[in-house]
C-alpha cells in the first residue's frame, strides 16, 4: 500500500516533461507537502524511505537546479546552505554507530534541504508569487477538519488512516491532551510544528489581506477576495493555532505581528529600528521572566504543567551543553549523541544542530539564521512598489517566527522543507506583478515541452 506515496511523484513528473512544472509546483507539491505527513513514505530498495511531498520535490527541483547553473553567482545564502549541507553529510557519515543511517540521513538532508531552497530560490519570482501564497493559504486551511478532530477527540486521523490501512505507526494515532482537548497535529505529527505552520500562514496571509486592503488591483480570485475582506483566512488560521495550545509559535507569532507592523510606516528603515527596539526590549523581558519562573530548586514546587515545561526546557540545555561541546568540529551525529536520561527530546533546534553537527554545523546554522534575516530586510528597504515591500516584510515575519519558534522545539517532519523553500524564495524577490491571475499559465504549452523545460 506505501506505493500510493509515490503517486505524487509520478503526477509531478509526468506534468514536469510535459512542461507544465508550475501546475506541478502549486497543484501537486504544495498540496502533498502540506496535507500528507513526512512519515507517509515509500522507499525504494538501497534508498531511505522518501515522503509524498519529496518524490513531487524531485522532477521540480531538477528544473529548478538547471535553472540555478545558469543563474550567474551564487548569493551568500546559497554557499552557507552548500557549506552546511557538506558538514552535515560529514557528520552524519563520519560520525554516526550505523554508517548507512548516516547516508540515509544525509540523503534526507539533501532533498529536504538543498532541493526545497532550490526550488523557492528559482522556481516562483516573481510570476507564480500571488498563485503560491494564496495555494499555501488555502491548502492550510483545508486542514481545519482535521484539527477540529484533534481538538475534539483526541485522536488524530492520520495517526488512525496509518494504522488501519497502512501498518504505519510512525504517525502518532493519540495525541498530547491539554486542557480537556487534544493538541492539534494535522498532518504534522507534532503539536509545536503544526503550529509553527499555522504561524508562518498567518505572516503569508498578510500580504494578501495588505493587497486586499490597498485595492492593489490583485487578482486574488472572487472567493479569496472576500474571504479576506471579512480576514476569514486568518481568523481561522488563529483558531487553528490556539488549539494546537502551544505557547512557542504564539509567542513567536507575537514577533512576527510587530514585524508586519512596518508596513504601515512610509519610512521602512525609521520602522524597522522602531520595531527592533521593540522586540529587543521584549526578548529581554521575556528571558528575565522565564530565568525566574524557571528558578526552581525542588522539582516537587512545581505548580503546573506549563511550568514544568519550561523547566524542562532550562535544565535540558544547562545538562546538554557540555555534551554538545564535548562533540567537536563534527559533532555525534543525530542518532548517536548521549542521551541524557529522562530528556531524551530536544526542544531547541539549536542545541539539536550543536549535537549532531558540532561546532562546524552550529555556527553555519546561526549564520544562515542571520542572512536569511537580514537579505530579506535588505530587499524590504530596496523594493521600490509596496506590493514588493509589503511581501518581502510578510515573509520576513514568517521567517522571524520560524526562527524564534525552533528555539523551543525541533525542527522535523515536514518543517525543514517548508522553511528551506521560503529561505530560497526569500532570496529570490525581484519586482513583480501582482495583475497576473492567481492561476498561472504554465511557461510551457509546445509539442517538444520536454526540450523547452531541460534545455
Amino acid at each position: 500500500m506505501d506505493v500510493l506515496f509515490l503517486i505524487p511523484g509520478v503526477i509531478s513528473l509526468i506534468l514536469v516533461l510535459r512542461g507544465r512544472v508550475e501546475s506541478a509546483f502549486l497543484y501537486v507539491y504544495l498540496p502533498a507537502l502540506l496535507l500528507i505527513p513526512y512519515a507517509f513514505a515509500f522507499r525504494v530498495p538501497h534508498l531511505p524511505a522518501f515522503s509524498a511531498a519529496q518524490w513531487a520535490l524531485l522532477p521540480i527541483a531538477a528544473v529548478a537546479f538547471k535553472r540555478q547553473t545558469r543563474s550567474g553567482l551564487p548569493s551568500l545564502l546559497d554557499l552557507l546552505i552548500v557549506a552546511f549541507l557538506i558538514s552535515t553529510a560529514a557528520s552524519e557519515i563520519l560520525h554516526e554507530r550505523v554508517t548507512n543511517d548516516g547516508f540515509f540521513l544525509a540523503i534526507d538532508n539533501f532533498i529536504s534541504i538543498v532541493l526545497s531552497y532550490l526550488v523557492g530560490r528559482r522556481m516562483i519570482e516573481p510570476n507564480l508569487r500571488l498563485a503560491a501564497v494564496r495555494q499555501f493559504v488555502i491548502v492550510m486551511l483545508c486542514l481545519g477538519p482535521v484539527s477540529v478532530l484533534d481538538w475534539r477527540l483526541g485522536q488524530n486521523l492520520y495517526g488512525l488512516i496509518g494504522e488501519r490501512f497502512f501498518n504505519n505507526f510512525l504517525v502518532a494515532a493519540s495525541i498530547q491532551m491539554r486542557s480537556g482537548h487534544g493538541r492539534v497535529s494535522a498532518s504534522f505529527n507534532d503539536a509545536e510544528l503544526a503550529g509553527i505552520v499555522f504561524a508562518m500562514t498567518i505572516a503569508l496571509d498578510a500580504w494578501l489581506s495588505y493587497l486586499r486592503r490597498t485595492r492593489s488591483g490583485a487578482n486574488l480570485g472572487p472567493r479569496m477576495s472576500m474571504m479576506e475582506k471579512y480576514h476569514v483566512p486568518s481568523l481561522l488560521l488563529l483558531m487553528y493555532l490556539l488549539m494546537t495550545q502551544s505557547r512557542g509559535p504564539l509567542l513567536a507569532l507575537g514577533a512576527g505581528y510587530l514585524i508586519l507592523q512596518i508596513t504601515r510606516f512610509r519610512n521602512t528603515q525609521m520602522a524597522t529600528c522602531l520595531v527592533a527596539a521593540v522586540l529587543a526590549v521584549g526578548a529581554y523581558g521575556v528571558s528575565v521572566y522565564l530565568d525566574r519562573y524557571t528558578n526552581v530548586s525542588d522539582p516537587y514546587a512545581v505548580q503546573d504543567e506549563q511550568q514544568g515545561s519550561a523547566l524542562y526546557r532550562r535544565r535540558m540545555n544547562e545538562l546538554y551543553k557540555p555534551i554538545a561541546e564535548e562533540g567537536g568540529t563534527l559533532g555525534w551525529g543525530r542518532l548517536s549523541y548521549p542521551k541524557v536520561p529522562s530528556m531524551s527530546s530536544i526542544d531547541n533546534e539549536f542545541l539539536r544542530v550543536h549535537l549532531s553537527y558540532g561546532s562546524i554545523g552550529y555556527v553555519l546554522f546561526w549564520l544562515i539564521t542571520i542572512e536569511s534575516m537580514r537579505s530579506l530586510l535588505v530587499r524590504s528597504w530596496k523594493l521600490r512598489g509596496l506590493e514588493d515591500k509589503a511581501f518581502a516584510i510578510s515573509l520576513l515575519a514568517a521567517m522571524a517566527t520560524f526562527w524564534i519558534s525552533i528555539s523551543t522545539v525541533y525542527m522535523g517532519e515536514q518543517l525543514p522543507q517548508i522553511a528551506f523553500l521560503l529561505m530560497g524564495w526569500g532570496q529570490s524577490i525581484v519586482p513583480g506583478s501582482t495583475e497576473a491571475a492567481a492561476v498561472p499559465v504554465d511557461s510551457v504549452r509546445a509539442k517538444y515541452a520536454f526540450r523547452r523545460v531541460f534545455n
